[in-house]
């Protein structure tokens, strides 16, 4: 864009003195063209206007926009018949070491088999990656009971069973 090209393919006078001054390039040829046209004569000869900055932004912006919504209706679609997922704490053991041993047992009150999502808290929060966890696949209208070990608070202070809780998505 606002190139100068020392010589023209077409070799005509008109080619010419575009290169005085400030040009752009034919998108198919490389002939100079006028500032703000994109063809050149022999390229375009009816003199079809090129769309506006406006026009191809806002293409972009609709584009964009159905994108998310096509992506929106394919997670809906994805997603239904997934769920609920009620969850309880079933037993819980205290280890040697300051960790928890606790039997989930999660439940699927949806219509397909899916995973669950869980996070465990004790009081206070315990450091993310030791809290959050996934289930095997649970068919639908079926539970299951699985043993997940939660390490001890920072600074080695042990869990409490009674004060864990569960919850699963």
């Amino acid at each position: 864009m606002f190139g100068r090209s020392e010589t023209t393919n077409s070799g005509d006078a008109a080619a010419a003195a575009l290169l005085a001054g400030p040009h752009d390039i034919c998108v198919r040829c490389g002939r100079p063209t006028p500032s703000g046209v994109s063809m050149c004569e022999a390229d375009n000869p009816g003199a079809i206007k090129s769309p506006s900055s406006t026009q191809v932004h806002g293409t972009i912006v609709i584009g964009v926009l159905v994108g998310f919504l096509l992506l929106a209706a394919l997670l809906r679609v994805a997603t239904s018949g997934v769920g609920p997922f009620p969850s309880s704490i079933a037993g819980a053991a205290t280890r040697d070491d300051g960790s928890l041993d606790v039997v989930v047992t999660v439940a699927n009150n949806g219509e397909r088999s899916s995973a669950a999502s869980c996070r465990t808290a004790s009081g206070v929060a315990i450091d993310a990656p030791s809290s959050v966890f996934f289930t095997e696949l649970i068919p639908p209208g079926e539970s299951i009971s699985f043993t997940q070990t939660l390490k001890p608070r920072t600074g080695g202070q042990p869990l409490s069973p009674g004060s864990v809780v569960v919850r699963c998505n």
